[in-house]
């Protein structure tokens, strides 16, 4: 990746960024690809003290870049939104594990048209204005009552626990060994007025509520 001076070196992560998200994805390569490059796209905004990461760190990273993503895979209804430039506003809820470098470097991107805002809100706040709402396992022990709550609502409910897509959550990031994969409940997402794309779906173990996941 050739880096220029100034205003050169912003159309450059710019256009590599751009050249991140452009791609299909037509495997579960392409989409560990994807946020691989996010992370990289992040870091090069970063100061030098971002660099210095742990597992952890490294791990959210990642899953950030899924989160980023899925805004691309994934269709809100047209009555989501207050106008078309309107935001697209990811919550995160509880304990935030991603960090500000990681989420400032979000909020100068898009989905689609509109730009994207990250907050953090707590369990007991409401949580239909957002338009994806992540759990972390912090808040596991509230998953339940996040899902019920946010029952009639366009919203896509993202977890990390163990179960969360069974009990009704749309996504739930999955860590298998070195690797992140994810879970997707189609109902739930049929219930929320959510389109994911067929190729986003490729990649996913598709659950149900109650059940155990299956597929590949």
């Amino acid at each position: 990746m050739n880096i220029h001076p100034g205003k050169d070196k912003d159309n450059d992560r710019k256009s590599n960024w751009d050249g991140c998200i452009a791609a299909r994805a037509g495997s579960r390569r392409a989409l560990r690809a994807f946020s691989f490059l996010f992370a990289c796209c992040l870091f090069l905004n970063a100061s030098p003290q971002a660099y210095s990461m742990n597992p952890e760190t490294v791990e959210y990273s990642l899953k950030l870049a899924f989160l980023y993503n899925f805004t691309k895979f994934v269709e809100w209804p047209p009555d989501s939104y207050h106008s078309p430039s309107a935001p697209l506003v990811i919550c995160i809820v509880g304990d935030d594990p991603f960090g500000p470098r990681l989420e400032g470097a979000l909020r100068t991107r898009t989905a689609g048209n509109h730009p994207i805002e990250v907050t953090t809100l707590k369990p007991s706040d409401i949580l239909n204005i957002c338009h994806m709402v992540f759990v972390p396992a912090t808040a596991e022990d509230q998953a339940t009552r996040i899902v019920r709550g946010l029952k009639g609502s366009s919203t896509l409910t993202v977890g990390e626990a163990e179960g969360f897509a069974v009990l009704g959550g749309i996504i739930n990031l999955t860590p298998e060994g070195n690797k992140l994969r994810f879970e997707v409940n189609l109902l739930a997402a049929e219930r929320a007025g959510l389109k994911i794309s067929a190729n986003m779906l490729a990649l996913a173990k598709i659950v149900h509520d109650g059940e155990h996941p299956t597929g590949d």
